[in-house]
């Protein structure tokens, strides 16, 4: 961004002022005595006149790096390439509360502090998926908030809010259907052997420092698991096996469901429906086997 005149202009008088100090090897010394010379403040002192002329000189070249700036990025986001990616990018810019400027894609956030901007970028996670029925395409998109560290889904006016937002942005023509869905739950049935040096047999650890161990390493796993990504129940045994004290862990069953639907059995992998995943403590079942060896 340009600077301003003046700041250029006191750049210049600054840099004057300690030249003399800084022994410039490329002044003689009738040259510097010069510069020292030149003691006036009236404003239309010859030197100052000239100090004046470069100064607007080095405005005018800024200002239109400026411009040349403005222009390139305008002709890259006028090319840019409207994928999945494209998609996602403009879905996590949405403002809640906010307004596009007219006629265009992007905010004026130029009066707006810094954190209420990101206050108000309420959409955490997004998912882009290419479907097709009945031969006609289309784009699902998948959506979530955050809160208290949890994923949730975004509210009735918070998603009025986002489609009148993509049906701006988006390309025109294009049809998007919205998902944004209360969790879907998952339910396991666990055998754990652990070592009786470190965990209870009830799944505490005998420290004191961990009350559910085996439990929170679950819930941390489906956090970590990537938005709409697939659960891989092999990953999640070898998850278990990090946990301090937990010798072999075995899923001996597992079953999910979305919604009002009944649980229905996980072979190996699974994709929620609303993206995201939480652990069912009420139905979840773990046995905990002491291992000695």
């Amino acid at each position: 961004m340009a600077r301003t005149l003046n700041d250029i202009q006191q750049s210049i008088l600054d840099k004057k002022t300690h030249t003399v100090e800084l022994g410039l090897k490329v002044l003689t010394t009738n040259e510097q005595s010069t510069l020292t010379d030149l003691t006036s403040t009236s404003k239309v002192a010859i030197w100052r006149l000239w100090v004046y002329i470069v100064a607007f000189a080095i405005w005018t070249l800024e200002k239109l790096f400026d411009i040349h700036i403005m222009e390139t990025d305008k002709k890259i986001a006028e090319n840019e390439i409207h994928n999945f990616l494209w998609y996602k990018k403009k879905a996590l810019l949405f403002q809640y509360g906010y307004a596009l400027v007219s006629q265009t894609d992007y905010y004026n956030n130029s009066d707006i502090e810094v954190s209420e901007i990101l206050k108000s970028k309420i959409i955490k996670h997004v998912a882009v998926i290419r479907k097709i029925i009945n031969g006609h395409g289309f784009l699902e998109l998948k959506l979530a908030k955050e809160e208290n560290g949890q994923l949730v889904p975004l509210t009735t006016p918070e998603m009025e809010a986002f489609k009148a937002y993509m049906f701006l942005v988006a390309d025109a023509g294009t049809y998007i259907q919205y998902i944004s869905l209360p969790h879907d739950s998952l339910k396991l049935v666990l055998e754990i052997q652990y070592d009786p040096q470190i965990l209870w047999q009830d799944g505490t650890r005998k420290d004191g420092t961990d009350n559910t161990p085996v439990i929170n390493a679950i819930n941390e796993f489906l956090y970590t698991l990537e938005f709409n990504g697939e659960l891989i129940l092999t990953k999640l045994t070898d998850y278990l096996q990090n946990v301090e004290g937990v010798k072999i862990p075995k899923i001996r069953e597992t079953y999910s469901k979305y919604g009002n639907f009944d649980y229905e059995i996980i072979d190996e992998t699974y994709i929620a429906r609303a993206g995201y995943m939480r652990l069912d403590l009420d139905n979840t079942i773990i046995n905990y086997i002491p291992r000695e060896l």
